[in-house]
């Protein structure tokens, strides 16, 4: 999961870096990358559940920004997916809320 993570914290990077979104971008990625290192160090069930939450408000803050902005619609559209595959990744991680193996 952290390494899904880390490449999306990557991704937002290099994204950064060709002048489209750098601020938004420069921020994600730098959340994705925290993100996962804190997650990945803690290795807790508590860790994945609030790193979801985080997730899925970040998705719900982005409808907004592709209903109200089209010049960002795609990359508002882009990050919801983004947060939904990683909401449903965490929640999968937690499992049954025993410690991974």
């Amino acid at each position: 999961m952290e390494v899904l993570r880390l490449a999306v914290g990557v991704g937002h990077a290099v994204r950064a870096t060709r002048g489209k979104q750098p601020v938004l971008d420069s921020v994600l990625a730098v959340r994705q990358v925290a993100q996962a290192a804190l997650v990945g160090r803690s290795q807790r069930a508590e860790a994945h559940t609030l790193s979801a939450v985080v997730d899925a408000v970040h998705g719900a803050t982005m409808v907004p920004l592709a209903v109200l902005d089209p010049r960002r619609r795609a990359f508002a559209l882009g990050q919801v997916g983004i947060a939904v595959a990683l909401t449903i990744a965490e929640v999968t991680a937690v499992g049954t809320g025993r410690r991974r193996g």
